[in-house]
């Protein structure tokens, strides 16, 4: 039960990280932003793609501390 939830969180997270970078890069056209967000140098998000990609890593952040739940019960 654990696994499914894991690779559903995990899926999701991705499609939400994929789903604000392709808003900002249809929005801006920039398409150094895939890999200015990842150093911290994107300053020009706009609130909503902010928000969903926010929700993203903490989905992703999610999805990890399943997996370690999920390793430490089932070894």
């Amino acid at each position: 039960m654990i696994a499914i939830a894991q690779t559903i969180a995990l899926c999701l997270g991705a499609l939400l990280v994929l789903a604000s970078l392709g808003k900002y890069i249809q929005r801006s056209g920039n398409w150094h932003g895939i890999w200015q967000i990842w150093i911290g140098q994107l300053k020009d998000f706009n609130v909503a793609e902010y928000r969903l990609f926010r929700s993203a890593v903490l989905i992703l952040l999610f999805a990890v501390v399943l997996r370690i739940i999920n390793l430490t019960l089932n070894g």
